[in-house]
């Protein structure tokens, strides 16, 4: 089902999220789209400093785990956020998991790498002369940008991507994952980024002894695995306007850097 939130205030929802409940916050968030505004070129998207203080503000206090979940790889994620040790990046839409002493992924993970990387290079020479469509090569994953293509470019590479994947994709050598104006082929796993979640909240619980309260964040389609995962066990926020299965809703990356200060500054009752 799904569903229609009204946006929420940042502070109402920091209430929401500290509330009542007294388990330690496992804070997790998507990247593109609501830690950091999207940009034609994805290699463009960095974290700003202030958000990276607040975020580190945030990981550092004792009831208080974070983590980052992407469509990119893990390694990028950490490079991109510049914030360290001590959180979770979980790279490609979680079949890559970097965590605080530990490190999980997914078996078969790189069964397909070259069949990935033959489609990879086929899908980027055909859409080369298409301007504003963009392949991103993860190594065992390929995306197709279109976000800055004009309408005729966006169906001429979006059939170029059909005809070219379609074989591999009927017979399941790869899977497709779409976003928010991005086609990605993925080895075909059955884990998304609501399995990374529980994998994370686990793996926290393990670690600490105790259950976390998840909250999460994200804006594309994609995160509704993630939201979907939470359920009413903790906090889900959808960060834009589009239709979505979680419970609460803030506009903009602004919204979220706003929301994680307030976080920060009310700290997590012991």
């Amino acid at each position: 089902m799904t569903f229609a939130p009204p946006f929420s205030t940042t502070e109402r929802l920091a209430n929401t999220i500290i509330g009542e409940d007294r388990r330690p916050l496992l804070v997790l968030t998507d990247f593109d789209g609501t830690l950091c505004e999207f940009q034609p070129d994805p290699e463009a998207v960095f974290l700003g400093d202030g958000l990276r203080t607040t975020l580190s503000a945030l990981a550092a206090q004792p009831r208080t785990m974070v983590g980052v979940v992407s469509g990119r790889r893990a390694d990028d994620v950490r490079r991109r956020t510049g914030l360290g040790d001590g959180l979770y990046y979980a790279g490609l839409h979680g079949m890559e998991i970097d965590g605080p002493n530990t490190r999980f992924e997914v078996p078969g993970f790189g069964a397909r790498a070259k069949e990935l990387q033959r489609l990879g290079s086929l899908i980027a020479e055909t859409v080369a002369p298409l301007r504003g469509a963009l392949v991103e090569n993860k190594g065992l994953a390929v995306a197709l940008h279109v976000r800055a293509a004009t309408p005729a470019d966006r169906e001429r590479a979006e059939q170029a991507f059909w005809a070219l994947a379609t074989p591999a994709l009927e017979a399941g050598d790869v899977r497709l994952q779409r976003g928010e104006c991005v086609f990605e082929l993925l080895p075909d796993i059955a884990w998304n980024k609501g399995d990374a979640v529980l994998w994370i909240e686990a793996d926290a619980k393990r670690a600490h002894g105790a259950p976390f309260r998840p909250v999460y964040l994200g804006d594309d389609q994609t995160d509704e695995h993630a939201f979907d995962a939470i359920d009413d066990r903790g906090v889900s926020v959808m960060v834009g306007s589009r239709p979505s299965r979680a419970r609460y809703r803030v506009p903009d990356p602004a919204a979220v850097a706003e929301l994680l200060a307030r976080l920060v500054a009310r700290g997590r009752p012991g």
